[in-house]
């Protein structure tokens, strides 16, 4: 199946010839040893090493694999599997924030045991994330890059998935078809609300509403589904590594952190939220008498 990714200077189709991806432009990039692609160039860079650290991965992996977390997995899976049966194939995906590749490597599975013929890209700015990433599978394009920036041809993509992350809205619509999906997953507002009690001395509920902002770029939503239940940290290494994994780890205060480091269990909400969005139907002149 063509693979879709493009070159972050120029934006022109890449070919690979072994290891080596090359543009007809001439920009050349090889693949890591570890089998994954950089294609984040220092103009789309804005730290050295931009994203996750290998602190943060390594403890985002070790929660992931307790698999804490897999019926979030699980419900993207069969939303995804749902309505990638009902479409053309072959389908181009990007997992756009994949991370260490947890939810990519288990949606890769889904759709090879239904043998939806497909092309799975993730993607991640954190260079050490997509490296971790790539052990997980050799079936799946990892690719460093800024979610910004993607680099996939124009309006190549049937669907990305987006969890967790950033909204970056103006990246999407350049890459998907004209009727291409998004499928994005935020917290919902009593996520890891136990958690959050034991950091804060004031909890707000305010639950991330992606849809406002996805209107201002020309996105309808077009599906939506809830997931909440309760999941129970057994360690204090899970605990730790949860906090790890959110973005509450950097406004902890010191004493708190020291009572954190001493609890041995925890159960905690887990609420999700999950939205589709296509694009806009464009409105039909009205007829002239």
């Amino acid at each position: 199946m063509n693979k879709v990714i493009a070159c972050p200077v120029c934006g022109q189709l890449l070919t690979a010839s072994g290891t080596n991806w090359r543009c007809e432009a001439g920009h050349s990039y090889d693949k890591a040893r570890q089998g994954y692609l950089n294609l984040l160039v220092a103009q789309h860079k804005k730290s050295k090493a931009p994203g996750d650290t290998m602190d943060m991965v390594d403890a985002r992996q070790r929660l992931l694999d307790s698999h804490l977390y897999r019926p979030i997995s699980d419900m993207l899976n069969q939303w995804v599997l749902e309505n990638a049966l009902a479409s053309n194939l072959p389908l181009q995906i990007a997992d756009v924030g994949c991370g260490e590749g947890y939810y990519t490597q288990r949606l890769q599975e889904v759709l090879a045991d239904h043998q939806l013929e497909h092309s799975l890209y993730g993607v991640d700015i954190s260079k050490d994330a997509v490296k971790r990433a790539a052990r997980r599978s050799h079936d799946i394009d990892w690719l460093v890059a800024s979610g910004g920036k993607l680099p996939f041809a124009p309006h190549s993509l049937d669907l990305i998935t987006c969890l967790f992350t950033n909204l970056m809205p103006e990246g999407f619509a350049r890459v998907l078809k004209p009727a291409g999906q998004v499928v994005l997953l935020n917290t919902g507002g009593s996520h890891l609300l136990e958690l959050r009690e034991l950091i804060y001395d004031e909890v707000k509920i305010n639950p991330l509403d992606p849809r406002p902002t996805m209107a201002a770029h020309g996105f309808v939503c077009n599906g939506e589904q809830n997931l909440k239940y309760k999941a129970k940290l057994t360690s204090n290494q899970q605990i730790m590594d949860l906090l790890m994994m959110t973005p509450h780890r950097w406004k902890v205060r010191n004493e708190v952190l020291t009572r954190l480091q001493q609890l041995c269990e925890l159960t905690v909400t887990i609420d999700i939220a999950l939205h589709q969005f296509g694009p806009q139907p464009i409105a039909k002149p009205e007829a002239q008498e």
